[in-house]
C-alpha cells in the first residue's frame, strides 16, 4: 500500500457524517438524528409528539427563574461590601447570564423542533418564554454594566 492510498483510507476513517459537518456538537448530532426518525413517522403518529415541547417548557422556565431571581436580587437595596460583592457578581454574571443564556438557547431549539414537527402549541409557548429568558438575562447584563 503507497502513501496515497494510506491516506485515503485514513481521510474515509475520520470523514464525518453531513449532520456532524452541520452542527458540530455530538448533543446536537443526537438530538437532530432522533429529530429526523420521528419526522419520518406517520401523521397520526407525529401529532402527538410532545417531547420536545416539554423540554423546551422545562428549560426555558428553569432559565426564567434563575435569571429573574438574579435580576431581582440585583435591583434590591441590599447592598454587600468587600469581598461578598465580587462574589455576587460572580454568581449574577455565571448564574444569571451565563447559564441562563445556554439553558435558553437550548429551550429556543427544542421548541423550534416542536413547532417544526407538529405546531403544538407547548412548542411556541416555550419558545416565547425562551426569548423573555434571553430578555432577562440581557436586561441583567445591563444592570450589571450600569
Amino acid at each position: 500500500m503507497n502513501i496515497d492510498e494510506e491516506l485515503n483510507a485514513s481521510n474515509k476513517l475520520n470523514k464525518k457524517d453531513s449532520v456532524g459537518k452541520i452542527t458540530g456538537f455530538f448533543l446536537f448530532r443526537n438530538l437532530i438524528n432522533n429529530y429526523n426518525i420521528e419526522k419520518t413517522r406517520h401523521e397520526e403518529e407525529r401529532k402527538q409528539i410532545k417531547k420536545y415541547g416539554i423540554s423546551s417548557l422545562i428549560l426555558s422556565l428553569i432559565s426564567l427563574i434563575i435569571s429573574v431571581s438574579c435580576l431581582i436580587s440585583r435591583l434590591s437595596n441590599i447592598t454587600f461590601v468587600g469581598f461578598s460583592n465580587f462574589l455576587m457578581i460572580l454568581v449574577y454574571i455565571f448564574s444569571g447570564i451565563i447559564i441562563s443564556l445556554i439553558l435558553s438557547i437550548y429551550a429556543f431549539v427544542f421548541g423550534v423542533l416542536q413547532v417544526r414537527l407538529n405546531r403544538k402549541s407547548i412548542g411556541i409557548i416555550g419558545l416565547v418564554l425562551s426569548i423573555l429568558s434571553i430578555l432577562s438575562s440581557i436586561v441583567l447584563l445591563v444592570f450589571l454594566i450600569i
